[in-house]
């Protein structure tokens, strides 16, 4: 049965500086058959605790993933749990995982007998490495050549390339971004993920293309709305 790609390995936007958001995508996955879905994702700061949520919904399911983090304007975001739920023609899935910065473990609770990891210098969950990239960036701070991201039940390193600028056309209109990869740190090359982001929109996401064997999954901003909840 094909699964649904899981988006917060490919979304790469965030608003910097702890400025909270709603932003919406077209999204088009290609798994053997070609399907269109919407995209919504907020950020939202509930006393000093936020929770960053993205929400898709396709014809054959939908998937939810959520995080709640802390911000610091000088270190930028530090995730404190990560959970990831997909409903798929009807079958319910996920997983979820707890960051115990005390002990410096992960743990994997979604697990009968749970189990830990632990956490290296620049491990996030997916969501929190976005609202992390963009902070760096809007910050001037240099990015990490490497960084460990939740990829599935374990950890994966990858490396962040510049690829670039460019213009890219969108339902809001024309953008200038900035264009990235994330290059598989084991060279697999079946796996690619390229994403354009607009230093306009504090480094929203504009573009995305990633491609996991056969699978393509591709998102373009259609709406973004910053709040009045900085």
């Amino acid at each position: 049965m094909h699964q649904l790609i899981p988006l917060a390995l490919t979304i790469f936007s965030a608003m910097a500086l702890g400025q909270t958001y709603e932003a919406q995508y077209d999204m088009t996955w290609n798994i053997g058959v070609r399907l269109e879905a919407k995209a919504t994702e907020t950020l939202k700061k509930t006393g000093d605790l936020y929770e960053i949520v993205l929400h898709a919904d396709a014809s054959i399911g939908s998937v939810t993933e959520a995080s709640n983090l802390l911000y610091s304007p000088k270190m930028g975001w530090k995730p404190l749990d990560y959970s990831y739920t997909q409903n798929l023609l009807g079958r319910t899935t996920g997983r979820h995982f707890r960051f115990n910065w005390n002990k410096d473990i992960v743990s994997r609770m979604h697990e009968s007998e749970q189990t830990h990891s632990p956490i290296l210098d620049g491990t996030f969950d997916p969501l929190g490495f976005r609202l992390q990239l963009a902070h760096l960036l809007k910050s001037g701070q240099p990015l990490p050549q490497k960084i460990i991201i939740i990829d599935g039940d374990d950890f994966k390193t990858w490396e962040i390339a510049v690829r670039g600028s460019d213009l890219l056309e969108t339902p809001m209109g024309a953008l200038k971004t900035k264009k990235y990869s994330l290059i598989d740190s084991n060279f697999d090359s079946y796996r690619s993920l390229y994403f354009w982001l607009a230093p306009s929109l504090d480094y929203q996401l504009v573009r995305l293309e990633k491609k996991d064997n056969k699978r393509l999954l591709t998102l373009t901003l259609t709406a973004f709305q910053p709040s009045n909840n900085p």
